[in-house]
């Protein structure tokens, strides 16, 4: 007798759940949906559907890719972030929910402005810029990453959500991307950079490891890479720019500190959906 969709799915939810996975039966159901080619809501209205076993094989060697520690979204290549959908490969970070907050601050500093222009640094797969660029209609994004495999990834995504003519990518390490004989002056720079210190790296989950390491190592203390971003933001800053970045729950005093050294009026702190500090805000100018 063959085993059915929702009998697969109830068996895998349960090993998941044995080994220790969080969502076990979501991440049984986005293997299922990826590998029938389908989406999650048709597994329900199909669950009694029976699997092949070619079907079965295919999905044990999903189950065992997941196992190993490939992350869900590297095996599946599609990860959602706020109200869309990307492209993701072994070349990006996964998107986070903590990088939503982000968006929303960026998004709530700049829709009094009308329009704009932004950059991103370390665009990655482009979720953010290409988010950014959907709740703002009147902005342009600069978007810059240091490798060339990311940017295309982010620009297969942005060709998906048919944003290609408001979002500029750039290849190369930070500010340096963008200078030329004419430096840009933008409404706002926002970005999640590398904030993981070097030494904590190896004691990570097996699938954080498994993503791309230049995008998690931060150096030696965490905060090398935004110490630079802080240092160099305000001179391709507007006078009533800011600077929005994601960071390390225990980063805040030491990028309050250095805000204040770079000579940026006010700094605020936004906490991530465990209560931790997630995000600052630079601002040049006082709101």
């Amino acid at each position: 007798m063959s085993l059915t969709v929702e009998t697969v799915l109830r068996e895998t939810a349960r090993f998941f759940g044995k080994r220790g996975l969080e969502g076990p039966r979501l991440e049984a159901e986005l293997l299922m949906a990826h590998l029938l080619g389908t989406d999650r809501i048709r597994l329900y209205i199909e669950g009694d559907r029976p699997l092949t076993d070619s079907e079965l094989n295919a999905y044990k060697d999903l189950i065992r890719r997941r196992l190993s520690g490939q992350p869900l979204a590297y095996i599946t290549g599609r990860k959602s972030f706020l109200n869309w959908e990307f492209q993701i490969t072994p070349d990006v970070l996964v998107p986070r929910p903590e990088t939503e907050i982000l968006v929303e601050k960026a998004v709530e500093l700049c829709r009094p402005r009308g329009t704009g222009r932004l950059l991103e640094l370390g665009t990655g797969s482009g979720v953010i810029a290409i988010a950014l660029v959907h709740y703002l209609p009147g902005f342009q994004i600069d978007a810059v990453d240091l490798s060339p495999a990311a940017l295309q990834v982010s620009a297969a995504n942005a060709e998906a959500h048919q944003l290609t003519d408001r979002i500029s990518f750039y290849c190369g390490d930070l500010f340096a991307a963008v200078t030329g004989r004419e430096q840009p002056v933008y409404s706002g720079i926002v970005t999640n950079p590398p904030y993981i210190p070097t030494a904590v790296l190896p004691t990570l989950a097996p699938e954080v490891r498994n993503e791309p390491r230049p995008a998690l190592d931060g150096g030696p203390s965490g905060t090398e890479v935004i110490a630079r971003i802080i240092a160099e933001a305000p001179a391709y800053l507007a006078p009533d720019g800011f600077l929005a970045l994601e960071h390390g729950h225990d980063q805040w005093p030491v990028i309050a500190k250095l805000a204040k050294a770079a000579g940026f009026a006010q700094v605020l702190s936004y906490q991530d959906y465990s209560g931790w500090p997630r995000v600052a805000v630079c601002q040049r100018n006082h709101s």
